[in-house]
């Protein structure tokens, strides 16, 4: 909308957000916000929760679906969908682009990201290199334990199990159980025996 208009852009900015802050100014929380959050019915954001929303991004909370005090939602690099009944508890920590499908739980203290910082120009500083985004998908009826990490750019199955502490680095398929750092399977579902399985041993 303002691509050919870098100096517009670059006030209405300014005018929202603080310089080196990532929390929009009060007035646009207060004014913007109720514009920008698209809740469906029965959804709940906790009064203490901290959302850092700019307009030209997506935030959307599903159907019962629940924000608890404290969790930190920031769209400042792309759209946040949160699906139907899910809840993301105290001090979880979601930047975007980060989409979760239904029936999401998320366990305190962790974080799903969607962007990663640039740093390969080494005569600048990292904070001065800016970020990329890069999308992070959670499928349906994933449970994530708390203080886990899921970097940017996976993809986590349906009715997958991210025990508490683990940091995710690769795409979990469906029906899988991960854990430690780096995250491995340690168990999936076995459709043919109805049962929760190791894998089998690498030789």
């Amino acid at each position: 909308m303002f691509a050919d208009k870098p100096k517009l852009k670059k006030l209405l900015h300014y005018l929202m957000v603080h310089p080196y802050a990532t929390r929009p100014r009060w007035w646009f929380r207060v004014f913007g916000y109720p514009f920008i959050i698209k809740k469906k019915k029965g959804a709940i954001i906790k009064r203490k929760a901290r959302l850092d929303l700019i307009p030209t991004k997506k935030f959307h909370l599903g159907y019962r679906s629940i924000i608890e005090d404290y969790a930190i939602i920031n769209n400042g690099m792309g759209d946040i969908i949160i699906g139907d009944r899910c809840g993301v508890t105290s001090r979880v920590k979601l930047v975007g682009p980060v989409t979760l499908g239904n029936l999401v739980t998320i366990g305190s203290g962790a974080q799903i990201t969607g962007l990663t910082h640039n740093f390969m120009d080494v005569t600048k500083p990292i904070k001065d290199q800016g970020v990329e985004a890069n999308p992070t998908i959670v499928g349906d009826n994933v449970w994530i334990g708390g203080n886990s990490v899921i970097i940017q750019g996976l993809k986590i199955g349906t009715h997958c199990i991210i025990a508490s502490g683990s940091v995710v680095t690769r795409d979990v398929p469906d029906y899988s159980v991960v854990a430690g750092n780096p995250a491995r399977i340690i168990k999936q579902y076995n459709f043919e025996t109805g049962a929760w399985e190791r894998p089998p041993s690498k030789k």
